[in-house]
């Protein structure tokens, strides 16, 4: 922590600014000895006089090499809780490690990676869940990775954690005040109510691991498979959806004969969208392959779209039935819908495999709407607004609190002495500390900000 360390904290491509970053005891002391104004010096009074106040500067120690912007955070108010300084060069790559290089001439040193975030939490500046969560802000794959992310920077899983631990420690001293009291003549609550509080906190945990579980999966991409008979419109309902021609519409049946996948975002979720062969009999080698993939497409789907052609008479056929679990049966070409087309008749035998019913039109976009937002509903179904996204860390810390907890009303519904599952108790309390940040190992510290950029 003595160290004066500096490092480039942007991008090293061409841009219209780079940014070195310098933090530690030394910073201004070094700034002072590498910038100029009008070929003058700058004293490290005019530079603290200056704290938090942009100044266009020349930088360089010898002779100037770029033009640059220059801020300077005193301590403690900073990022890192240092003195902190900030220089902005033109974005040329070559500019900025020539630029870094004097400040190393002058008595800074490298930073590691993840050094600057790892000053702040150690500074007090930022609990642990805030630093991890900075690495998730700066490599989201989506915006809902995103969101979820700043969640935690602003301190949702720091929230959640404390609010566990005041309901653990009320518990823990309502059980170590009957031990060290037993002979008193007091009230205390009724075993009952002590096994339903620690069973509310278990629950808690248990929903938040189960959440964050499920949305990781989401984060690793949704696949969504469209599935049906040929020229029922599978490929046109791809190209809508992901707002281009992807995949070869035609009137032949059997123009898919392997299965199209795409990547996408829908409203910042990742999503893989998967347009199958359509489904029939065929003697002909090449479909018959491409029909046994689409089959394995749709056993591996997490959202299920299964078409079906309103223009034509009984459309929906026992093979499509028997894949209806779960998913979103789409009638196409409702816009030319058959005189036999029943849409009541088609709810009923969908709702008794637990599927919704939509009516589109690929030609006149009818419907088109409704079903992205019914596809949005069922990839958010299982999220809510107390969802917080656990890195590998805290999964652990979560899976050890259910298990001691678990452990407690085993032993609690056993009669076991309340000197013993208190035990379990204190331990859920260590595992909550965890989260909250109160570790005091380097190798816990080093997994962590090892992730980080060395502007970070």
């Amino acid at each position: 922590m003595n160290r004066t360390i500096a490092a480039i904290a942007t991008s090293l491509k061409p841009s219209a600014i780079g940014v070195i970053r310098m933090t530690g005891n030394d910073s201004i002391a070094i700034a002072s000895k590498v910038l100029k104004k009008a070929d003058t010096i700058v004293s490290k009074e005019y530079l603290l006089e200056n704290t938090r106040k942009p100044l266009l500067l020349d930088f360089g120690h010898k002779e100037p090499i770029d033009k640059i912007l220059f801020l300077f955070f005193q301590n403690p108010n900073s990022y890192t809780g240092e003195d902190l300084c900030e220089f902005s060069f033109h974005g040329n790559p070559i500019l900025l490690k020539k630029g870094l290089e004097e400040l190393f001439t002058l008595g800074a040193v490298p930073a590691e990676k993840g050094e600057f975030t790892k000053r702040a939490y150690l500074n007090g500046k930022l609990d642990i869940s805030s630093a991890e969560a900075i690495g998730r802000i700066i490599s989201a794959r989506s915006k809902f990775e995103l969101e979820l992310s700043q969640k935690n920077y602003f301190g949702e899983l720091s929230r959640l954690a404390s609010r566990l631990r005041s309901e653990l420690i009320n518990v823990k001293a309502e059980i170590e005040a009957e031990i060290d009291f037993s002979t008193e003549d007091l009230t205390y609550e009724s075993i009952e109510e002590r096994k339903n509080r620690i069973q509310r906190t278990l629950d808690t945990a248990n929903i938040t691991l189960n959440n964050s579980e499920k949305v990781e999966t989401m984060l690793d991409k949704t696949k969504i498979v469209i599935y049906g008979e040929p020229n029922t419109g599978k490929s046109s309902l791809m190209n809508l959806i992901i707002g281009r021609e992807r995949a070869i519409v035609s009137d032949i049946p059997g123009t898919t004969r392997d299965f199209l996948s795409e990547e996408l975002q829908i409203s910042g979720i990742p999503i893989q969208l998967v347009d199958t062969a359509g489904i029939r009999e065929t003697t002909d080698k090449i479909e018959r392959l491409g029909i046994e993939r689409s089959e394995k497409e749709i056993n591996s789907a997490d959202l299920r779209l299964i078409l079906i052609d309103a223009s034509k008479a009984n459309p929906l056929s026992e093979s499509i039935i028997s894949k209806l679990n779960g998913s979103i049966l789409i009638a196409n070409k409702i816009d030319t819908k058959h005189e036999s087309w029943n849409l009541e008749e088609v709810k009923k035998i969908a709702s008794n495999h637990n599927s919704l019913v939509l009516e589109i039109s690929c030609i006149t976009r009818q419907g088109i709407i409704e079903l992205e937002k019914e596809i949005l509903s069922r990839i958010h179904q299982e999220v809510n607004s107390e969802t917080v996204l656990l890195e590998d860390r805290n999964k652990y810390n979560f899976k050890k609190i259910v298990e001691s907890l678990s452990k407690a009303l085993e032993l609690m519904d056993e009669s076991t002495p309340a000197e013993i599952y208190v035990k379990e108790i204190e331990d859920a309390l260590i595992h909550i500390g965890n989260i909250n940040g109160k570790v005091d190992t380097e190798e816990v510290l080093g997994r962590i900000f090892s992730k980080f950029c060395v502007g970070k």
